[in-house]
């Protein structure tokens, strides 16, 4: 169960960035002021995904070792640089495909030392 909560967690704070970027996007560059960010459909849907996953979150402390747990949230960063170049069409340097690589390993050996 508190695998399947982190993974939720993990998850929702990917895509409160995505859909947040996504909605300031049609804004452009220029400043549109706080409340006018504010209604955009996508910027809210993004806000509730990360109330939702720091809801989530307290649940996965009450489960996990925050030194297992809380290491685990950098595989959000993973999905992130992967859809924004899916779903926002950036372009994403080997360079930071390399560091994705890095995380990924990194979690990986977080992993290995929370079974003892």
């Amino acid at each position: 169960m508190e695998y399947l909560l982190l993974t939720l967690t993990v998850l929702l704070a990917a895509s409160a960035q995505i859909l947040k970027k996504h909605g300031m996007g049609s804004f452009g560059r220029q400043h549109t002021g706080f409340v006018t960010a504010l209604r955009n459909p996508l910027v809210i849907a993004g806000m509730l995904c990360q109330v939702s996953m720091a809801v989530l979150w307290l649940g996965v402390l009450a489960r996990m070792e925050v030194g297992l747990a809380y290491p685990a949230l950098s595989l959000g960063f993973v999905l992130v640089i992967l859809w924004s170049r899916i779903v926002l069409g950036e372009q994403v340097p080997t360079t930071r495909w390399l560091g994705v690589g890095l995380i990924v390993g990194g979690v990986g050996l977080v992993s290995l030392g929370g079974a003892g």
